[in-house]
């Protein structure tokens, strides 16, 4: 019997599996939390402890307090008179698996109390990496107590999954298969944990032909194939091969005188089980021989080929693409479409909520590979500081300005060659007609330059400055550096999208100024004015 692999992380939970137990002082507490014995003071500050800690510490705690059974009582009121409330923790998902994890390996805890935290951590992944955490947790022999969960109700899951784990103690298995057996399930349905048992050739004969006894009592459609698998077992002895062949009399003649029919075809038990042993022996070769080769080089060839992988991953961007030059184009060509196409490969990806998972999944698997001087990731409630002062911006109310001050400026070289040349003294009103034309030309040229370029700087900031220092820092194992990239990239994104919206409006509308917020000599304030009548009464 090998053992089964401990998972070197659970999901929601970023903390390695040497590290999933409490320090001293947390284990004193909790192991003093259920200690009758010790005055209520002492219980009471040690649940405090628990509770001014948070995270795991409190959701270990939280967990012994709510979990039923006979401490219950005892510590609700241990509860009552301590400052720690259960019923808005602060902890998250994680810490609460993390919890468990302290709850259900600590050997000073009621055992009950541990096996409870046991069921409670297996059924919460239906991928079985709870199971198998939990298989670490508990000594490889403390199992026994499944059958009576079973019984009372509860643990049912978890029962099924440790009956059909080969790496476990076949003798324990088959009884917690038999309260399997015995167990109310839904008509026809047969655990598969309990059906593989029953076909066990390893295990006691009377033990398999009970377990098909039980499920062909409370339902005989369900326990006719198990019943027929212990009567054309060679390896099941004789008289127990016929007890299930009378049962069969009960429920399907035809399938029983089938199966007396075939006993005098069946090799000798002897032949059975000397076949059944050269399988074993074969099988443990095999397994021997794959140890073997799982060798801890190959484990940490396979890690940095891992580590690798997600670092791949993480390059969504790259400053080779020519997501630069197709934006010039389309901006040069006002084409909408193309620059909304534009900012979608370009800033979109970096967006990626699955990229925070990623990095976080290197942190931890680096420090698997290399041990604690690798640079932690920051919690995820703590906020992410990004580099905001460092983003090019550009308001609506800073083009607004731009454009105001190159109208100005535009109508002030005007007024100088007007000065220097003279009128136009056949049309005065004319010639301001042309240059408020030809500003506004100037100006909307301008503003669209100005908001385009704005487009492009961004994209070049992203590309060239910040996903670069992003793949840099995780490159270098600098996570929580890398996370702070990655939030400034998201906040250049937040930026392109607004700038999209200006470069926009910039396209189709005209920016009107009025030359006449200015200051003039009164002989062109004279010109100006009769203008601007008669462009109203146009």
């Amino acid at each position: 019997m090998g053992d089964i692999e401990r998972p070197e992380l659970l999901p929601d939970c970023e903390v390695p599996a040497r590290y999933r137990q409490p320090d001293e002082l947390i284990l004193d507490c909790l192991t003093n939390l259920t200690d009758e014995s010790l005055a209520d003071n002492r219980r009471i500050s040690s649940l405090d402890a628990c509770g001014i800690r948070g995270g795991a510490d409190l959701a270990a705690a939280t967990f012994m307090v709510k979990t039923p059974g006979p401490w219950h009582g005892d510590l609700q009121r241990i509860l009552r008179a301590s400052h720690v409330n259960v019923d808005r923790p602060r902890f998250t998902h994680g810490d609460y698996v993390l919890g468990l994890c302290y709850v259900a390996g600590a050997k000073g805890l009621p055992t009950g109390m541990r096996h409870r935290a046991v069921d409670d951590l297996v059924s919460r992944f239906r991928d079985n990496v709870g199971y198998a955490e939990a298989r670490h947790l508990l000594s490889k022999n403390d199992w026994d107590w499944l059958a009576d969960a079973v019984r009372e109700g509860w643990a049912v899951w978890t029962a099924q999954l440790f009956a059909g784990d080969e790496t476990a103690p076949l003798k324990t298995r088959m009884r917690v298969g038999l309260a399997l057996a015995e167990h109310e399930t839904p008509a026809g349905y047969v655990p598969e944990a309990v059906a593989q048992l029953v076909a066990q050739p390893g295990g006691a004969s009377s033990d398999r032909l009970a377990m098909a006894v039980a499920v062909a009592r409370r339902d005989p459609k369900a326990g006719l194939d198990l019943l027929c698998r212990v009567a054309s077992d060679p390896v099941v002895q004789a008289g127990h091969r016929m007890q299930a062949i009378e049962l069969l009399d009960e429920s399907a003649p035809a399938k029983a005188q089938e199966m007396r029919a075939l006993q005098t075809r069946l090799p000798s038990g002897r032949e059975a089980r000397d076949r059944q042993r050269e399988a074993v022996e074969r099988a443990q070769r095999e397994e021997t021989a794959r140890r073997e080769r799982e060798t801890p080089e190959a484990v940490i060839e396979r890690l940095d080929a891992e580590i690798e992988e997600i670092l791949d991953s993480l390059r969504v961007r790259d400053s080779d693409d020519d997501f630069g030059g197709r934006l010039d184009n389309h901006l040069a060509e006002t084409d909408w479409e193309g620059v909304a196409q534009d900012i979608v490969d370009i800033f979109d990806p970096v967006g990626d909520e699955e990229i925070d998972v990623s990095v976080r999944l290197l942190a931890t698997m680096t420090r698997i590979r290399y041990g604690d001087e690798i640079e932690a990731v920051p919690d995820e409630s703590v906020p992410d500081d990004p580099d905001a002062d460092g983003i090019p911006r550009l308001t609506r109310e800073e083009l607004e300005a731009y454009a105001k001050e190159h109208a100005e400026r535009s109508w002030t070289t005007w007024k100088e060659l007007v000065e220097k040349h003279g009128w136009d003294d056949d049309d005065r009103t004319g010639e301001v007609e042309r240059q408020a034309d030809e500003t506004t030309r100037h100006v909307d040229d301008m503003v669209l330059q100005k908001a385009s370029d704005h487009l492009r700087d961004l994209e070049q900031h992203l590309m060239w400055e910040v996903w670069p220092a992003f793949l840099g820092a995780a490159a270098e194992r600098k996570y929580a550096t890398a996370l702070h990239h990655l939030a400034t990239a998201r906040l250049v994104a937040d930026e392109a999208e607004h700038a999209e919206v200006l470069w926009k409006d910039a396209t189709v509308k005209s920016y009107s100024f009025d030359p006449l917020s200015m200051s003039w000599p009164r002989e062109f304030w004279l010109v100006l004015e009769e203008w601007r009548h008669g462009a109203t009464g146009r």
